[in-house]
């Protein structure tokens, strides 16, 4: 997962504020599906990522044996910390800024500049506030589904809604008209009540301090 920190340094005071009104959260299961990932591979195993406002997000994956890691995220600006699971080893990061907001970004940072607002728990705004086409509603897999094209440079992506909840259901993206790779949302929740447990280091891991990357 990318983290990315955008926002002006005096936005760091409303931190408090942001935990004081402890932002409603945002669950999302998913799959990623690719020509080049193998459906049994660790890669096509499914994530849970949580989101709590701008400063908060928890990012779940499941255990690669074969490479002895079972990886955990969670952030809660200006803390960041990297979990191992299977050693229980984390590696905490204070997040020096001057920015301190948490992006969940669809598309790696080689796509156009136009693409950067595509993100986790924001795809429906991002197709809205770009006038994307709308399709002929389909079934996908049995769930009748709404859709909506948006195209840029030599990228296409579709989105398809749940036609009763407006939720994200799939999400193919296309390059030069070939399939590049696709997001099947297993589940998609808004509005959860805020949990703070979620945003902490588990207990019973040993925290090792590391130094933070350059912002992106």
């Amino acid at each position: 997962m990318k983290i990315v920190f955008i926002l002006p340094v005096f936005v760091a005071i409303a931190q408090l504020h942001a935990a004081d009104s402890k932002p409603p959260l945002t669950r999302i299961e998913y799959r990623s599906i690719s020509p080049k990932i193998q459906p049994d591979s660790f890669a096509a195993k499914p994530k849970i990522l949580y989101i709590g406002g701008t400063t908060y997000s928890r990012m779940e994956e499941q255990a690669d044996p074969l490479l002895g890691i079972h990886g955990l995220i969670v952030v809660a600006e200006p803390d960041i910390w990297m979990v191992n699971l299977i050693p229980r080893v984390a590696q905490h990061i204070v997040d020096p800024g001057p920015t301190f907001n948490t992006h969940h970004n669809i598309l790696d940072r080689n796509a156009p500049e136009e693409f950067s607002t595509l993100e986790f728990g924001k795809e429906v705004e991002f197709f809205r506030s770009h006038q994307a086409a709308s399709l002929t509603p389909q079934s996908l897999d049995g769930q009748r589904c709404d859709a909506s094209e948006f195209r840029h440079a030599d990228y296409r992506i579709v989105l398809f809604t749940r036609a009763d909840t407006q939720k994200p259901f799939h999400l193919d993206v296309f390059r030069d008209d070939k399939p590049y790779f696709s997001i099947r949302y297993l589940t998609y929740e808004r509005d959860l009540p805020f949990d703070p447990e979620l945003f902490k280091p588990p207990t019973g891991v040993k925290i090792v301090e590391g130094k933070p990357s350059d912002p992106q």
